[in-house]
């Protein structure tokens, strides 16, 4: 039942946020790379799976510009009033459990100020 939620919800994003941006990576990339790893950032899982590391990881290195990394989060601040709150400590723990560094991210949620991406 959770699954088919945050498929639903995926979806929405999808629909919602395909205009939103158009830098590359865009926000349809992020959010399906981002999409294995919400039942772990909302506390449903005990790690992150496979392919939230696998995507994450991916998504990772088409970020090699401060600006592509603003992007992100942008996309990912689109998210939040969709996707709902998730566990921000987790967030900083997807890269220790997946094995890569994580640039520096503000917290996730609303009022995310992208402008402090590293």
């Amino acid at each position: 039942m959770i699954s088919k939620f945050i498929a639903c919800v995926l979806m929405t994003l999808l629909v919602v946020l395909k205009p939103a941006m158009s830098v590359a990576p865009s926000c349809d990339t992020v959010i399906t790379s981002f999409a294995p790893c919400l039942s772990y950032l909302k506390n449903f899982d005990p790690v992150p799976s496979t392919g939230c590391c696998d995507n994450v990881r991916a998504l990772d290195q088409q970020l090699p510009e401060k600006q592509d990394r603003i992007s992100v989060c942008q996309c990912i601040k689109l998210a939040v009033p969709i996707i709902g709150t998730v566990n921000n400590t987790r967030v900083g723990d997807v890269a220790n459990n997946c094995g890569w560094t994580l640039y520096k991210f503000p917290l996730i949620s609303p009022d995310m100020n992208c402008d402090s991406v590293q």
